[in-house]
């Protein structure tokens, strides 16, 4: 480190050194903040009630307040997993809450983000037992916000399927596209779609958009 006559650090070196060490801090805080939405996105991949327990056990009673949205997400979508499917109703009843909590948050800070839209949608599934018109809403909006979505695409094709008479037009077609394009993305995920949406009117409607793309219309 650069020194004056009197072998102090200069200011200029003393400020640098100070930034450096906050720079540090930071990049330390922001590699444990990924870390922890690494493990618990994990968590949700293994798709086991074991492994969903223990990531709620260890990290579900987190304040959602300042929870970076990466770490929030992918907790609510874990706690709304066991809402849905805990062994007690007990159990049930305090990820219900947990996942309430973490929603709230995220529509105050990532209200349009498309995995927000998508836990609002599943959330009033889970309250109300049917489709509300903020649920479909969220949903509409989902598509808007990202046409296409690997990871929730089934999931999506699927609430379309169960909810078509509700949907706008605009939201149907765009149901259609993605399960289409899951379909040409990987065509040997066409029989799992056509089972998924069955003999329905988005069924028909999926088989009509394949069969015009088949003749060049599409």
């Amino acid at each position: 480190m650069r020194r004056g006559r009197s072998g102090r650090a200069s200011p200029i070196a003393l400020l640098a050194g100070a930034a450096c060490l906050a720079g540090c801090g930071v990049a330390g805080h922001v590699l444990k903040q990924e870390w922890l939405a690494a493990a618990i996105t994990r968590a949700g991949t293994e798709r086991t009630a074991t492994a969903r327990d223990t990531a709620l056990a260890a990290y579900g009673d987190r304040a959602a307040v300042g929870l970076p949205a990466r770490v929030a997400a992918p907790l609510a979508q874990l706690a709304l997993n066991a809402a849905r499917t805990g062994a007690s109703p007990a159990l049930r009843a305090l990820d219900a809450e947990r996942a309430d909590g973490l929603i709230r948050q995220l529509r105050r800070t990532r209200p349009n983000w498309d995995a927000t839209l998508l836990l609002v949608t599943q959330h009033e599934l889970l309250v109300h037992g049917r489709a509300t018109p903020a649920a479909v809403e969220a949903f509409a909006a989902s598509y808007r916000e990202r046409p296409f979505h690997a990871s929730a695409a089934r999931w999506r094709i699927a609430f379309a399927r169960l909810y078509w008479n509700g949907l706008d037009p605009a939201t149907r077609r765009a149901a259609i596209d993605e399960a289409v394009w899951q379909t040409r993305y990987d065509n040997g995920q066409r029989d799992a779609i056509e089972r998924l949406l069955g003999d329905t009117p988005a069924g028909v409607a999926f088989q009509l958009r394949m069969a015009s793309i088949g003749h060049g219309i599409g």
